[in-house]
Order: C-alpha cells, then structure tokens, then sequence
C-alpha cells in the first residue's frame, strides 16, 4: 500500500508532480491511496484512486489554525493507516510534518518525505533560524526516507540539517509527462492571436514578489526599442498583478505586454513562443523549465538556489552562483539573481541568434528525458522496493 500525501491539489508544481507520480504508480500494480488535508482543488482527483480527507476546511487560510491542526491531523493519519509498513509519501512541509508526527505518535508506517523547496533560514533573525532549524532536523532527521528534487538541494539539506548520515536521502527529479506536455502544446490558442511576424517572450506562474516579475519588465522595456516586433506574455495571477500592469503602463510598453491570467493549458502559449525567462530570486526545481524545453521553447534563467543551473549547465559547478556575468549552459543561459542589465543582454542574444536559440532547443529535446515520468517513477519503486 502507497498513501500519496499533500495539503491540497490547489494549483502548483508539487501538486502536479502528486498526480503524476500517483499514474505512474497505478501502472505497476501497487494499492494507492491519496491523502489530503484540505479540499480546495484546482487539479481534478484522479480515477480510481481513492482520496481520504483529514479535515473538512476548504482551506486552512488562518494561520492560526495551522499549528494546532499538525497534531489533529497527524492523529488522524495516524488512524488511518492500515498495517506496518505501509508507506506515506507525503509533498510539501505541512503535510511531511504531520507524516512524522504520526510516527511519533506511535504509527508504524514508513515516513517518506519529499522536499520540494529550498529550507534555509538565515535571512530570519537569529532566535527565529535558532528555533526553525531545531524542529526542521528533529523533524527531518525521523523520517525514515527523504527525497530532495535536485542534487543542490540534497547538499544543501545535508549540510544545513544535518542529514550527511541519514540513511535514506537521495535525490530524485519531479516526473513529467514528457508526451501530454508535447502533444498539448499542439492544441489551439482561443484567447490570443500568434503572429509569425513577431516574437515572444513568456513568463509562466505565480505574479508574487519572490518571482521578481519587474526584472523582466524593466528588461524587456531596454530591448523593445531595438526589437519592435517582440512582445511579452505573462501566463499565472498573483497580488502583484496589477502593480506590474501599472508599472507597464508607466513605462510606456503596455501594448506590448499581455497578461493572460491562469491558463488551463500553459504548454499552447510556451510552443508558440521564443523565448521562456525565470526570474526568481529562489527556486526548488522549476518544473516550468523542463516544461518549455519540452515544447521546444529556449530558456533564460537567473542563476537562483537551487535548481536552475541543474537544469541548464548540469556538467558545471552546481554550487556556483553568477555574480556580474551571463554564462552559456549547455541548454540555455543563465544571469545573476535581480541584474536586469545581464537579462536584457541574454534576451537580446537569443533574439538576436536563431543559430543559438535553435541550438538549444535541440539540446533540450535530449535533457529533458532525465525528467521523463516513467524514469523517475522507476526510481520511486526501486526505493519502495
């Protein structure tokens, strides 16, 4: 028996990563049981597996609920369990906290844990990193396995909570549907007209601060002049939406900016254009980017922890962060965290050099089976195994 475990299927990348891995693994035969905290949805449920609430809240907004609720719910999971060693695969912190908890609580499951975000405090104030990091390793350090989605994550979790000797810690990718991705990036656009005069740039999820949105707004205002026919398009909503649409409109470049809201099927508007940028200042590992170069989409990336730089120039220093510089990765470029200078240069390099840009969506049609569902779900049973 797998249990499957997240908070939610709200829209994101570990909510899809969830529901692929759960198809996967319906494919080889295991019992599967998906468990959820809440029941906000974006994603369907998926056939044929049964789903087990662990409250009746649509959404847990109030924060204040969300701590006493760790130890509800872990009793709850903990009731729920149907023999020893039955495994929990659980996604994301809150419900990989509670997953331990219930061992704690006397559970005789086997706690998987997947991480999917990079945890590091020390940006906190020294009382607050002093705490959090004490209960992340206590918790950490009781999972029987731990799973991190990149190499750079695996170190640094290693160094910074202490796992070097944890038996169980590996690193495994997010699974992609290599397949769906490139046959719906085939499907129809119904709400934007494509022109085969122009070139585009996108951008796709949340608009929140993290993502650093106004770096490539600013950046694509000092390109557009030179590149009249270049448009850019945000895919995703966020609270910064429409202060990004005010800064465009104080710029003088809001005719050329479109922002699309959320879109059911992102992969239509990545096929159809040039160039795909990720701005953020962090990131775990961006499944946007192996999605674009499944749609045979070039990539710029800022150099962020942890895992661009894996995606894109995975033969390099994986440690290393760029400073004052644009690099070349052997699947895309890559430029320093905020420098919009070194963004608009790499986007006036692609824009520039259809032998370039050509060259790496080629590559990118080879890197991105390493991310293929059916690998990655290999990998997932050979460790149930």
């Amino acid at each position: 028996m797998i249990s499957v475990f997240i908070n939610s299927l709200t829209s994101g990348g570990a909510e899809k990563v969830v529901l692929t891995l759960l198809e996967r693994f319906k494919h080889s035969g295991k019992t599967l049981e998906l468990i959820l905290i809440e029941k906000e949805r974006f994603y369907e449920l998926p056939n044929e597996i049964p789903a087990n609430y662990l409250t009746d809240y649509e959404s847990m907004e109030n924060g204040i609920l969300k701590m006493p609720y760790l130890f509800v719910c872990a009793f709850r999971l903990k009731k729920s369990i149907k023999k020893p060693g039955q495994i929990v695969q659980s996604h994301l912190l809150r419900a990989s906290f509670i997953n331990v908890l219930a061992k704690l609580f006397g559970s005789k499951h086997h706690a998987q844990i997947v991480v999917h975000s990079r945890i590091n405090f020390d940006h906190k104030p020294i009382y607050y990193q002093v705490i959090a990091k004490w209960i992340y390793q206590f918790i950490f350090q009781r999972a029987d396995s731990v799973i991190s989605i990149c190499e750079v994550m695996k170190n640094e979790l290693d160094e910074y909570l202490d796992l070097k000797d944890h038996p169980m810690h590996r690193a495994i990718y997010n699974p992609h549907n290599i397949g769906e991705i490139q046959q719906r990036a085939k499907e129809a656009v119904q709400d934007f007209d494509f022109h085969n005069n122009k070139k585009y740039i996108i951008s796709v999820g949340r608009i929140v601060k993290g993502k650093r949105l106004d770096d490539l707004i600013y950046a694509f205002q000092k390109i557009e002049k030179h590149h009249s026919n270049t448009e850019l398009i945000f895919i995703g909503d966020g609270d910064l939406r429409g202060p990004l649409e005010q800064l465009s409109t104080e710029l003088k470049i809001q005719d050329k900016l479109h922002f699309l809201g959320y879109q059911q099927n992102p992969f239509a508007y990545i096929s159809r254009s040039d160039i795909l940028v990720l701005t953020s200042e962090r990131e775990g590992l961006p499944n946007i980017l192996i999605e674009a170069m499944a749609c045979g989409t070039a990539l710029i990336s800022s150099d962020c922890i942890s895992g661009p730089r894996e995606i894109i120039h995975p033969e390099s220093d994986l440690s290393r962060q760029l400073k004052n510089q644009i690099e070349y990765g052997d699947y895309g470029l890559l430029y320093p965290v905020g420098a919009i200078d070194l963004l608009a240069r790499s986007l006036q390099l692609l824009l520039e050099d259809d032998t370039l840009r050509q060259e790496f969506i080629k590559e990118g049609f080879e890197r991105v089976k390493d991310f293929d569902q059916v690998k990655i779900a290999e990998q997932y049973l050979r460790l149930f195994n």
